[in-house]
């Protein structure tokens, strides 16, 4: 970067040159352009170029090309373009599209390079990676082979050991994967491996040659780019503090500052992924292994993914994104509460098309790669393939804070308590939208009526908060503890999930019951059984019927949740499918009010605010103040625009209480986010702590509008509400690591501060001209680094961009 100083707001300004960029074509830095020139062929080496027309007679006959020779035939298939070039020691095959730019070169060693179209319109190297061959396959040199397969489809073939489906995505081409409909300017790769000692098909791509990384899931370490992690390779789906870091939300797509879109069949079962994970380790190093219960017992395990740098004992990290789909969650290095599960034969017929083994014996992996100009456009590509969702939540719950009895009174909440909460929040003359009830109101848990001895007159209250402009939710979860009388009528109507007695008793079934977060154990609803989610969702019906209740705080529903080889009323094929129901068949049926969830899976049309997992009351990436930014964008960028960060100054785990620069930094990081929500109260840390929110509230006030706007336009396209930097503009390479601000649509920047007293920091602009909102009418060129600008403890950094 070429760096050059000057006076504006306040700070320095550091201005840059140069924007990011793929490997382009001519370049020689270990990949050679598609489009090369090739060397001079010689008797091993031919290169054959076959261009398939539309709609042939599917009747043509099968036709392969071999190795050693020239044998080489047309079958006819959808418009692809297939160039084989045979060489005895470095055979590959080319496949592309018609009007697409976007090439995939597959080596026989298992190799592949994703070509693709970079800003300035010259080809370029998107990503590199490898389909991961069998030991075997390589050292006995099995044959290499293709054959033109229907709809725009080519087979690839290492002997009968693996299998490629390669199918080119577009307009009007193969639609047999509907978890990728819609995408263009690639392929979906469809890997399947067979044999004796198989357990996984899996595909590798190298980290470095796409760039910078974003996506994928939230983490307990949240860290911004993922490039950063070191993510031991584990299980997929959603905890609330999972074997390697994963926390509540979870969706396996990806896209990267190259452009690459990388995105993994859903509903894989045993899906398992990595990152830059752990390879090798010194001599006499402890090699971890992780082991994962449920609730409260996680508590003291390390919050993960480690970042690169500070893992000690590793001497070499793989370098790559692992996409694995496993014959089981058994594995050597981490134990968790699914690791005995087997899915049920039956998952597989009543699920046609679920991803996985289509035969016995058989793993499958289904991956999209797609090579797009920049990462804003394969953003776009992958939230298009989303459906969207018909309702947004209430936009009160935007415009207004919601106001939560968790951190503030945990367990011991009551009536007279939530009334004079209320009443506290009207007199600090603070804005409100929802109180929210939550533990133990319930007389037992699951029970869904309130506790007499705790809420004499839950109507009257209702009413009250009601007449002070408050709406009302209530904490709900799908968990009924055995003393409860919802225990014994759903039990005897088969409501929950069960567990197999004992090894020795395989078909003999019992309550599932399990550890959670709180005593004492529980069972879970059984959300495949069509008849509980009616019982439950008729009872939640009551409360709103009997109290006047407007909504509810959905809690828990990730499958770690759930006791060990659950057996339920339909067989899982996976374990985020309960995710899936519990999100869509119970929460979704109260969608476009004031409700909120904390996880999902697959579950981007439901429209509801999805929260953030609980925070701890600290500033670091590691579940910290600083997490919270990353993991807001990457909500958006998974499709959930509706984040709900979680309750401002954490939630006061462990004796640890925010101080006053804490709450209001914490503040300040929410106050323009598509949501806020408090629950220790800004009066009880001190009156400076409750005079600068009050001032950061006055900033949402002003921008508030925005924030709606950008909310009702998600109806059509999953934009999300709270982007990163790389959105204002993705070829510049500066805006990639930055995980301290983020852009309010396309026109406001905010620069929280993040740090342990800090009072001045650094601020990016990207190209174009912005004020400071606290300095109206003065331009700052854009594209540059404002160095050591000025924020005391009430300043909340925010620039607007100024129409050219």
């Amino acid at each position: 970067l070429a760096r050059k100083c000057a006076s504006a707001g306040g700070g320095r300004v550091l201005t840059r040159k140069g924007k990011g960029r793929r490997r382009l074509a001519g370049e020689r830095v270990g990949a050679s352009s598609p489009h090369a020139e090739e060397p001079s062929t010689s008797s091993k080496r031919a290169v054959f170029l076959a261009s398939l027309e539309k709609e042939k007679s599917a009747s043509d006959a099968s036709s392969w090309g071999y190795l050693g020779g020239m044998e080489l035939e047309e079958k006819v298939s959808g418009a692809v373009s297939v160039r084989y070039v045979p060489d005895e020691s470095n055979s590959w095959i080319e496949v592309s599209a018609e009007g697409d730019p976007t090439r995939l070169r597959v080596k026989n060693d298992g190799h592949f390079e994703l070509w693709g179209r970079c800003g300035r319109n010259r080809e370029a190297l998107c990503c590199s990676g490898n389909v991961t061959l069998p030991p075997g396959a390589l050292e006995n040199q099995v044959q290499f082979t293709f054959e033109l397969s229907g709809a725009g489809g080519v087979s690839i073939r290492w002997a009968d050991w693996v299998t490629l489906e390669v199918h080119a995505r577009g307009e009007g081409m193969d639609s047999s994967c509907p978890w990728s409909g819609g995408l263009a300017n690639g392929f979906v790769l469809e890997k399947r491996v067979s044999g004796a000692g198989t357990d996984m098909a899996e595909i590798r791509i190298d980290v470095d040659s796409a760039g910078r990384w974003f996506g994928g899931a939230h983490f307990m370490n949240q860290l911004w780019p993922l490039n950063k992690a070191v993510w031991e390779t584990g299980p997929f789906y959603p905890f609330d503090h999972g074997p390697t870091g994963l926390n509540t939300l979870v969706a396996p797509q990806f896209v990267t500052s190259s452009g690459l879109l990388v995105m993994i069949d859903p509903d894989t079962p045993y899906l398992h992924v990595g990152m830059n994970a752990p390879e090798e380790y010194a001599p006499g190093a402890k090699v971890p292994h992780r082991k994962w219960g449920t609730g409260v017992q996680n508590a003291t395990n390390p919050i993960l993914p480690e970042e690169a740098g500070q893992l000690g004992g590793v001497t070499k990290f793989d370098g790559v994104l692992r996409l694995q789909s496993r014959k089981s969650f058994e594995c050597n290095s981490v134990s968790h509460t699914w690791s005995d599960w087997t899915k049920d034969r039956r998952a597989d017929e009543e699920a046609e098309g679920v991803g996985g083994a289509a035969d016995v014996g058989e793993h499958k992996i289904s991956v999209a790669l797609c090579a797009f100009t920049n990462v804003l456009e394969s953003s776009m590509a992958s939230l298009r393939t989303l459906p969207t969702p018909k309702v947004t939540p209430n936009l009160r719950v935007l415009q207004d804070p919601i106001w939560t009895t968790w951190a503030k009174y945990k367990q011991w909440v009551t009536q007279a308590k939530v009334l004079r909460y209320a009443k506290e929040i009207l007199d600090s003359g603070l804005d409100y939208s929802v109180m929210e009830i939550d533990d133990r109101w319930q007389i037992r848990y699951g029970d869904l009526d309130f506790d007499p001895s705790k809420f004499p007159d839950p109507k009257g209250m209702v009413d009250e908060l009601h007449e002070m402009g408050f709406k009302v939710t209530l904490w709900v979860m799908p968990f009924i503890e055995k003393r409860s009388a919802a225990y014994k009528e759903g039990l005897e109507k088969g409501y929950f999930v069960k567990r197999v007695t004992s090894s020795s008793h395989p078909y003999e079934e019992k309550p599932g019951f399990f550890k959670w977060w709180n005593l004492p154990s529980v069972v879970a609803l059984d959300v495949t059984n069509p008849d509980a989610v009616g019982w439950y969702v008729a009872r939640l019906r009551r409360l709103q019927d009997l109290y006047g209740i407007d909504g509810f705080k959905f809690d828990g529903g990730e499958p770690c949740f759930l006791p060990k080889n659950p057996i339920t009323h339909r067989p899982l094929s996976y374990p985020s499918q309960y995710t899936h129901l519990w999100v869509k068949e119970v929460a979704g049926k109260f969608q476009g009010g004031v409700c909120e969830v904390r996880t999902g899976h697959k579950t981007q049309d439901v429209g509801i605010m999805t929260r953030i997992g609980d925070r701890f009351s600290t500033w670091d990436f590691k579940n910290g103040l600083q997490s919270i930014i990353p993991t807001v964008l990457t909500s958006g960028l998974l499709g959930y625009p509706f984040a709900l960060p979680d309750i401002i100054g954490g939630n006061a785990y462990f004796g640890r209480n925010p101080d006053t620069e804490l709450f209001v930094r914490w503040t300040q990081v929410n106050a323009l986010m598509p949501a806020m929500q408090f629950s220790i109260a800004p009066w009880h840390i001190g009156q400076e702590a409750q005079d600068l929110v009050s001032q950061a509230m006055k900033l949402r006030k002003r921008l508030v509008g925005d924030i709606i706007d950008l909310a009702e336009g998600t109806s059509n396209l999953l934009k999300p509400i709270v982007r990163p930097m790389w959105w204002l503009d993705p070829e510049d390479e500066v805006t990639y690591d930055i995980a301290d601000q983020y852009a309010l649509g396309d026109d406001i920047i905010v620069a929280p501060v993040v740090v342990k007293g800090q009072r001045a920091r650094d601020v990016y602009l990207t190209s174009g001209v912005w004020e400071d909102l606290d300095d109206p009418g003065r331009h700052i060129q854009g594209g540059q680094w404002i160095l050591n600008l000025e924020a005391p403890l009430a300043k909340l950094p925010c620039f607007r961009r100024v129409a050219e």
